[in-house]
């Protein structure tokens, strides 16, 4: 029995790094036979850990793990650890920084720091946007679980800007394009005349808010991007690690 347990630790660990893991692959990381590697799939699945994706014939994480992930980063507070680093990306950017989760079918602001600049955009704290429309938006619904991505673009998709992405063939491609370079960009999608940039703050392979930098499209010129990006995830990147720092102490 323990042994069994171990295997199927292992196993939800492995996730982190495949989120689309098939038996064959499976099998490899345990070292087992596929027969062995399925009994523990199978158990995963039993106990509403992993879901079985007929078409792919692999299988991923399903919502229970999310929702165990998120009791556990409850008892984190992401909007402390997180502010003094906001205050460092305003002042490095110039722009206005803001830091999101997700609430049911929204992105919802939790904290925010604004420019210095006379023109600047503002948001207050608790304002929700849909998750399909604007870069802050969309960086947190491209890393939700695949079965979470799907309602969401079931529907509604109110269109907010005339440039906001409603059609779910067109958000399917864009959600890969954000995962596969790490960040999200729009222009005018959620506020005209305003860019946004954002990244994701993933804590392993856990989603746990966006950061992101936003401002006048005048000042946030495409040959900014890859500079304001590569500080979003410089900043990203230590408030995981100062998390998972006082995630070690919790008792």
């Amino acid at each position: 029995m323990l042994r069994g347990v171990e295997r199927a630790v292992a196993l939800l660990h492995r996730f982190t790094a495949d989120p689309l893991l098939d038996l064959a692959r499976a099998a490899r990381h345990l070292n087992v036979s596929r027969s062995t590697a399925y009994r523990v799939l199978r158990s995963l699945e039993a106990g509403g850990l992993v879901v079985y994706d007929r078409e792919r014939r692999a299988y991923h994480l399903s919502l229970a793990v999310a929702r165990l992930g998120q009791v556990a980063l409850s008892r984190i507070d992401l909007r402390s650890v997180a502010r003094p680093y906001l205050q460092r990306l305003v002042e490095a950017t110039g722009e206005s920084v803001f830091l999101l989760v997700v609430e049911g079918r929204s992105a919802v602001v939790i904290d925010t720091l604004a420019s210095e600049a006379p023109l600047k955009l503002t948001y207050p704290v608790g304002t929700p946007w849909p998750l399909h429309a604007g870069a802050s938006n969309r960086v947190l619904l491209a890393h939700l679980p695949p079965e979470q991505i799907e309602e969401i673009l079931a529907g509604p998709l109110p269109r907010v800007t005339s440039r906001t992405i409603t059609d779910p063939d067109r958000l399917r491609a864009e959600l890969e394009r954000v995962r596969r370079r790490g960040y999200a960009y729009s222009n005018g999608e959620l506020t005209p005349g305003v860019v946004g940039i954002a990244v994701p703050i993933l804590c392993a392979g856990q989603l746990m808010g966006a950061l992101a930098v936003a401002g006048p499209s005048s000042r946030l010129p495409t040959r900014r991007v890859s500079g304001i990006v590569k500080q979003l995830k410089t900043a990203a990147d230590a408030i995981v690690g100062h998390l998972m720092g006082s995630a070690a102490k919790l008792p």
